[in-house]
This record gives structure tokens, C-alpha cells and sequence, in this order.
């Protein structure tokens, strides 16, 4: 009888610290979990995105990209690409058509058929009222042929971040990708397994945040948009994905008391990482990785800077909850 009334007590005192774990576990993600819906391409669809195809033109010396909502995604102009099983390596660039921030899904837009095609997908979102932190992190990978071309009339890859209800662009995390013969663009490099005859240039994936912050109740577009060359006998390509996270703080870790040292990982995706402690006050690490030997005190914070590729992008500081 007393081990009967000694399990029920034991059984009710481990319901209790269940609960009590998945009580914490929901209040902490309701603090992360603000994103919209599928924004990140983890439903396996473009649900929540509009799709569009059209063309590319240059009157008058200046590129233009035409495009027109489609009717959902279009074959091998909106490709979904699924970590499990993978998609492998690009063909040129060589890199992993998946994008390796660990999401699940990631897209492609456009192909190797030319044509002087253009293809975009974008959403459109409304940051919470009351939500004045809020911080988007996207990542990008490109495959461009280089002709002989002016460099309005090359393919590119346009990303636009517009504020719907100020009427504004945000320029720091807005910028057109394309090839420059006279002067190439940072971290761009040619393919060694190219059978087209054209050089083609590729950059891997990179990532760039946007910071949001201060735009409650503010309207919000994200435009991924890709073209071909001008003259139509050219591609281009690129690999889109957005981050799942909305906010500019993160899970940095969680460990145990008897945990000799402590790991935490940054973002995917930046050029040069700077981490600092919980006052910004001291340099703990430069690199991606962070190892804290020995652990932090439960419950404190580092915090993290990522500098893009130059010119691609904003300079962006997140802390991470130990």
C-alpha cells in the first residue's frame, strides 16, 4: 500500500513537471513564433506567396522585368526543393540547392532555357500591433551566364523589401544581383563545369536580415525576382529562402548543470561574425560557431553581430538566450 500511495505521489509529481516544461516550452516559442504563415516555405508550398512569370526588356537602356501573377507556381520556373531526400549540388556553382540553414524547404526560381524570361514570388504581411520587435533574415544563392552584354541587359536576380503602407523601399536590404564584367560583384566566382560556351558566374548562399523593428502595424513586402538576359540566348537563376525565426532573439543553447561547455551557433549565411556578452562590452568569438568553456550562468544572454557580403545588405546584431 505505501509504494501504491508512493508511485502516485512520484507519478503525479513527474505529470507536474511535465507540465510544468510544456507550459514553459509554449510561453518561450509564443516569444519566437510571431512569423506569418509559411513564410518560410516549410509547408512544402508556396501557400501564402504569389507567384509570377513574365519577361525581360530594356528600353531605353534600363532593365526592366515584367511580371504578372500566375496561377500558383509554374513547372520549372517555381521549383519547391525539399531537404529530405535533397536536391544535391547545383550543376555550375557546385553548392547545395538546398539552402544549408537547416529549413526543410527552399525555392528556385527560373532555369537554364533562357528565353529572356523573368519569374518572382512575393509576400505580403502585416507586423502584430504591439509587436515592435520583428527581424527577417532571407538567403540567396545565384547562377548567372556572363555574355558580352551592357550591364542593364544581363540576367540579375532583384530583391525588393517595401514598406506597403509608407509608400518606401528599404534600400539597406534591397539589391539587384547581376554579372559585371568591368567590375564583378564581392564574392562571385566562375563555374568549372560549364558546357555552354557562355562563362557562368555563381555566388553561394549567402544571407542578409531585415530589420523591422519599431513597424508595428505596418504593411510589408518581400519580392524575390529573376531574370534572363535581355536579348533572350542567356539564363539566369537563382535559390530563394526565408528564416523561421521573426525576431532578433534566438535559442542560443540549452544545457545542464553538469555541462562542461556550452555551443552556439549563429545564423548561415554571413561574411563575419563578432560575438559579444550580454553588455557588449567584450569580444567572445569571430567565427559562425561559439564555444563557451566554461558554460554561462542559466538564463544569460550573448549577443551576436553578422556583417553581410559588402554591399549586401545591413550590418544586424541578434542575442542569443542561454
Amino acid at each position: 500500500m505505501k509504494s501504491f500511495y508512493r508511485n502516485k505521489i512520484q507519478s503525479r509529481f513527474l505529470l507536474s513537471l511535465i507540465l510544468a516544461a510544456v507550459f514553459i516550452t509554449i510561453s518561450h516559442n509564443s516569444v519566437f513564433a510571431q512569423c506569418p504563415p509559411n513564410i518560410d516555405f516549410e509547408n512544402g508550398t508556396c501557400t501564402g506567396w504569389t507567384c509570377y512569370t513574365g519577361n525581360v526588356s530594356a528600353p531605353g537602356g534600363v532593365n526592366k522585368i515584367n511580371l504578372s501573377p500566375s496561377a500558383g507556381p509554374q513547372f520549372g520556373r517555381h521549383t519547391m526543393l525539399s531537404a529530405t531526400p535533397g536536391n544535391g549540388n547545383d550543376q555550375f556553382g557546385g553548392f547545395p540547392q538546398n539552402c544549408p540553414n537547416g529549413s526543410g524547404h527552399s525555392v528556385k526560381l527560373g532555369n537554364t532555357t533562357g528565353g529572356a524570361q523573368a519569374e518572382g514570388v512575393s509576400y505580403t504581411f502585416t507586423i502584430p500591433a504591439g509587436q515592435n520587435e520583428f527581424n527577417l533574415i532571407y538567403y540567396y544563392a545565384v547562377v548567372f551566364q556572363g555574355p558580352p552584354h551592357n550591364d542593364w541587359e544581363q540576367p540579375r536576380l532583384v530583391i525588393d523589401i517595401n514598406n506597403l503602407t509608407d509608400g518606401t523601399t528599404l534600400n539597406c536590404s534591397s539589391f539587384e544581383f547581376f554579372y559585371r564584367a568591368s567590375n564583378p560583384f564581392p564574392g562571385f566566382f566562375l563555374s568549372h563545369t560549364n558546357g555552354t560556351g557562355t562563362p557562368v558566374w555563381c555566388k553561394d548562399w549567402a544571407a542578409t536580415s531585415i530589420n523591422l523593428d519599431g513597424n508595428a502595424g505596418k504593411t510589408f513586402q518581400v519580392f524575390f525576382k529573376t531574370a534572363d538576359c535581355t536579348f533572350s540566348a542567356h539564363f539566369g537563376y537563382a535559390y530563394v529562402d526565408v528564416n523561421t525565426e521573426c525576431s532578433s532573439s534566438f535559442t542560443g543553447a540549452t544545457f545542464c548543470p553538469d555541462d562542461t561547455a556550452v555551443i552556439v551557433t549563429a545564423p548561415y549565411g554571413y561574411q563575419n561574425y563578432t560575438w559579444y556578452n550580454g553588455l557588449h562590452t567584450t569580444i567572445l568569438g569571430l567565427t559562425q560557431v561559439l564555444n563557451l568553456n566554461p558554460p554561462p550562468t542559466s538564463g544569460d544572454s550573448v549577443l551576436v553581430e553578422l556583417t553581410p557580403y559588402n554591399g549586401y545588405g545591413c550590418l544586424a546584431t541578434l542575442t542569443a538566450h542561454l
